[in-house]
Order: C-alpha cells, then sequence, then structure tokens
C-alpha cells in the first residue's frame, strides 16, 4: 500500500510544552504529514484516568508501529519515557528528526 501522506510521532516533554506540541504538530501537518500528537499534557490529568495510562502507553507505542519516522519536540528534555521511545525507534528501524527552526533536522545521539 502506498501512503499519500507520512506520519510523524510527536515525543518528548509534555508537561509545560503543550505549546511547543501544538505549534510542532500545526508546522508539519502545514507540511503535508499527518501528525501523532500527546492527548494529556498534564500528568495529574494523565493519572487520573486509572487504568488509561497503560491503555495509553500502548497506544503510544502502536502510534509508533505506524508512524513513518519520530519528531522529539523537547530534544533539551529527555526523560526515560522519551528515551524508551527513541530506543524502540531505532530497534524498529524508523527515522528519528528533531524540529528545528521549522525544519526536520536529523535526531544525533
Amino acid at each position: 500500500m502506498n501512503k499519500k501522506y507520512e506520519i510523524a510521532h510527536l515525543v518528548g516533554i509534555t508537561r509545560e510544552h503543550e505549546k511547543q506540541f501544538r505549534s510542532a504538530e500545526k508546522i508539519l501537518t502545514s507540511k503535508g504529514y499527518i501528525v501523532f500528537a500527546p492527548v494529556f499534557y498534564n500528568i495529574e490529568e494523565y493519572l487520573s484516568f486509572g487504568e488509561c495510562p497503560n491503555m495509553l502507553d500502548d497506544m503510544c507505542y502502536e502510534k509508533l508501529l505506524m508512524c513513518d519516522f519520530l519528531v522529539i519536540v523537547t530534544p533539551e528534555h529527555i526523560g526515560k519515557s522519551t528515551t524508551l521511545r527513541i530506543k524502540q525507534a531505532i530497534a524498529m528501524g524508523k527515522k528519528i528528526f528533531i524540529l528545528e527552526n521549522n525544519e526536520l533536522m536529523e535526531y544525533k545521539q
């Protein structure tokens, strides 16, 4: 199946970075990408869903399986879950980028 649009999966520390994620989502959408973005930007709201955090983590992994590439929105702050997603993306052979000056730049560890 040939895809018309590539899929970008946004990851990074969401706490206090919602504007950065929303901006990345708009920029990438305007460049013709389908964008998987976080739903929750507040840890209390995320944790208030009882069993949902496990489901949400599973869904994040499924998004990684479906995407064409990963975009680290907060490369200046890479936490435990982002590190895990980077390792998973590498294992899957996914391209990894950061968004710098509204352009995708290859991520270098």
